[in-house]
């Protein structure tokens, strides 16, 4: 099962892509003898974001999420109000990571390249770092933000110079990759905000932590102790322009860090992170860590130099109100492709997913035949890549590619029957036929054709209908060449309109083609409309049927016969067209319109709402853009 077989990290898909990285992470990282700190050169430029799961149906889309989405601490901060709570932004999704004290290290790695900090390659840089350079800089920096400390404040703790030089040496020796002498359940010592700080610092990135500010209890839900870990950790040891300035993202909640990753193409939303809380009836600037007392006064310059910062507008807490936030913008996927393992992965879900069709697909034929208006497990396969044949309107799907599963079916039908077609002399009409084509189009359709007979057998679900699965926002049409409505579920990928027309169509070319020799038939001649694909019938004054409704009610034509038309008794009670100065009568299947005026008020309703949108999209564009980047972890 596709639940057990697909792996739970990203670096199981693709193993020689991980050994790559971690070849390269080591080299890429330089060591100066001067003191200086250790830092990265190339790879901390690099971001990964997760491929989108919409296109997947939702009980496979779980199997992915419990596979890579640390879903409780996503939970747990969406709740608290800390993550995704501005929708003008795009989503972040927790990654899992190890919980072996050395998840930090593990949650930066795995934001920038996809694998964990398996050959503690971080943490032994950060380890060299406090031991090996001067860090006079970050002792001093450590000791202001502790005096700043509630510690400290509230109880009046005071430590001399051998107290301090205690608790540093206690911090860099927490850093060590050893495994801790104390027996202690994790392999490694978990790490503190200094640390966070120094990692910083040996990126050359930002780092934002998105977490509470108070270590909650996990059944009762009451404060434990205040959290100073949430904020911005800026790599202030460098000049911004040396410096990286799209964040690390990462999110912190029940002692353990993950990272914090956009989707892919997810949607409109600007790509940033806000740089402010929202709690109370107000919002909060998010703390940046170990600032001087001069640096502090010149915060906000600080944060334009090191984050790409920008306003973004979001509703007020006041009906009716809006304010403007600061954000940093994130990165975009950028990883080469020889060490991209999110494609890797994508790859392999989807071979799980086809296999995972197959199966539910014979376990549903055994239990139940299929409703006609619930989605097949075909039409849960859709790709977003169209059918390959020429003016076939639907989409591949990923058991038919490259033909949409009507196109496939087709040809598969056609296939079955072309020694009947070679065994007998001589031309031989396709019977039933009501839409005319070429004989040869029986056995190689060339193009996607929608003239199947109305009875035939519907060797495959409509393709169309399952385009819910790609974009609100695309509504498929018609299957008919030029009809502007939109399909029907049950009626093969035709509006109603079209249905009801092909089906009269179909009847009537049956009967006057029972009166006719093959020699006759062969000579039928097509629609009198310019363009259009079909052919007219006798009946129609030459037009096929769904030009002759048309023409009938563009030119008032009545049947000269004495009999009423099947479609002649609809325009017996119709009422004059609602469209302005227009003279012939309406329909009610267009809404009262007559389909000429129906089609520009359906045009006007369009570009009304496409202007609206564009109006929208202006009004972002126009809000002051500042020079700053913001980095998180």
């Amino acid at each position: 099962m596709a639940e057990q077989l697909l792996p739970q990290a990203l670096y199981l898909s693709n193993m020689r892509k991980a050994v790559k990285i971690r070849e390269r992470t080591p080299e890429d990282i330089f060591k100066p003898t001067n003191g200086i700190i250790h830092h990265f050169k190339t790879m901390h430029r690099y971001t990964l974001e997760m491929f989108r799961t919409c296109q997947f149906c939702p009980p496979f889309r779980e199997i992915i999420h419990k596979a890579l989405i640390d879903r409780n601490i996503q939970a747990s901060l969406e709740s608290q109000k800390k993550l995704n709570w501005c929708r003008e932004v795009r989503k972040l999704v927790a990654l899992k990571t190890n919980g072996d004290g050395n998840c930090l290290m593990h949650a930066a790695c795995q934001y920038m390249w996809g694998v964990q900090d398996t050959d503690l390659v971080l943490r032994k840089a950060l380890f060299s770092t406090l031991k090996e350079t001067d860090t006079r800089n970050f002792k001093f920096r450590w000791q202001l933000e502790s005096l700043k400390s509630q510690e400290f404040v509230e109880t009046g703790l005071c430590y001399d110079t051998r107290n301090w030089n205690d608790e540093w040496d206690n911090l860099v020796g927490m850093a060590s990759a050893d495994s801790p002498a104390a027996r202690s359940a994790l392999p490694y010592n978990s790490l503190e905000e200094i640390h966070i700080f120094v990692l910083c610092n040996i990126l050359r990135r930002p780092i934002i932590i998105i977490a509470d500010k108070m270590l909650r209890s996990l059944e009762s839900g009451s404060n434990f102790a205040p959290l100073k870990v949430g904020g911005i950790a800026l790599p202030l040891h460098w000049p911004a322009q040396d410096c990286y300035r799209f964040p690390i993202v990462l999110g912190y909640d029940s002692h353990h860090f993950v990272p914090l990753v956009t989707l892919k193409d997810s949607g409109p939303e600007i790509r940033a992170v806000p740089l402010v809380n929202r709690d109370r009836g107000r919002f909060e600037d998010l703390k940046i860590h170990f600032l001087t007392d001069l640096e502090n006064e010149m915060k906000e310059k600080l944060l334009k130099e090191y984050l790409m910062v920008i306003e973004i507008p979001v509703q007020g807490w006041d009906h009716g109100t809006t304010h403007l936030i600061n954000a940093a913008k994130l990165d975009e996927a950028n990883l080469p492709k020889e060490i991209n393992l999110v494609d890797d992965y994508f790859e392999l879900v989807q071979h799980e997913y086809k296999k995972w069709q197959e199966n539910s697909e014979q376990g549903r034929r055994g239990v139940h035949s299929q409703n006609p208006l619930e989605p097949t497990t075909p039409q849960l396969s859709l790709m977003d890549v169209k059918c390959e044949t020429p003016n076939c309107p639907f989409f591949m799907s990923v058991n038919t590619k490259p033909l949409c599963h009507e196109c496939s079916a087709r040809r598969q039908k056609n296939q079955s029957k072309l020694p009947k077609l070679n065994s007998k002399p001589g031309p031989e009409g396709l019977p039933g036929m009501a839409l005319g084509g070429s004989r040869g189009e029986a056995y190689k359709p060339s193009a996607w054709c929608p003239e199947e007979p109305v009875g035939g057998p519907h060797s495959a679900p409509p393709t169309a209908p399952s385009l819910f699965l790609f974009s609100e926002t695309t509504a498929m049409k018609c299957r008919s060449p030029g009809c502007p409505f939109t399909l029907n579920v049950q009626h093969n990928g035709f509006c109603e309109r079209c249905h009801n027309a092909r089906q009269l169509n179909a009847s009537q070319t049956a009967d006057a083609t029972r009166h006719l020799d093959p020699g006759d038939r062969t000579g039928t001649s097509k629609c009198r409309k310019a363009g259009c694909m079909y052919f007219g019938t006798p009946e129609n004054k030459g037009f096929c049927t769904l030009c002759f409704i048309e023409y009938k009610e563009n030119k008032h034509f009545v049947a000269a016969s004495g009999k009423a038309s099947p479609t002649g008794s609809r325009f017996q009670n119709a009422v004059p067209c609602l469209g302005r100065e227009c003279g012939t009568l309406g329909s009610t299947m267009f809404e009262g319109y007559c389909q000429k005026c129906f089609i520009e008020a359906q045009n006007q309703r369009f570009h009304e709402a496409k202007r609206t949108e564009e109006q929208l999209v202006s009004c972002s564009e126009e809000l002051p853009r500042v020079s700053g980047r913001l980095w998180g972890l």
